[in-house]
């Protein structure tokens, strides 16, 4: 299955954006029988706070194993790319902290 992020816009930019597009691909994420493809092809920007509530809280829900097992990401630019996997190893971290007493 590929997910064509421009259908969520050619700049992926606020929270409010990410929140929504979040609700319509982590369902088809966790119902996916095969390999899901994040496809950023004529995605000119994304910002942390988009990458934080789109891909941030995939992992924070389903862990970075999990979703490296289930998905792949096509056509990031490599700045993009650094954006989008910073807001994913905070959220890990977030995660994997124990929580506080």
């Amino acid at each position: 299955m590929v997910i064509e992020m421009k259908e969520f816009g050619r700049s992926l930019v606020t929270r409010a954006s990410g929140r929504m597009a979040y609700g319509k691909i982590f369902p088809m994420v966790m119902s996916a029988t095969d390999l899901v493809v994040f496809d950023f092809s004529g995605v000119e920007t994304v910002t942390n706070s988009f990458a934080d509530e789109v891909f941030g809280h995939m992992v924070f829900d389903m862990g970075m194993e999990e979703l490296r097992a289930r998905t792949t990401f096509r056509g990031v630019q490599p700045f993009m790319a650094k954006v989008i996997r910073s807001a994913m190893d905070l959220r890990e971290s977030q995660r994997m902290a124990p929580a506080p007493c």
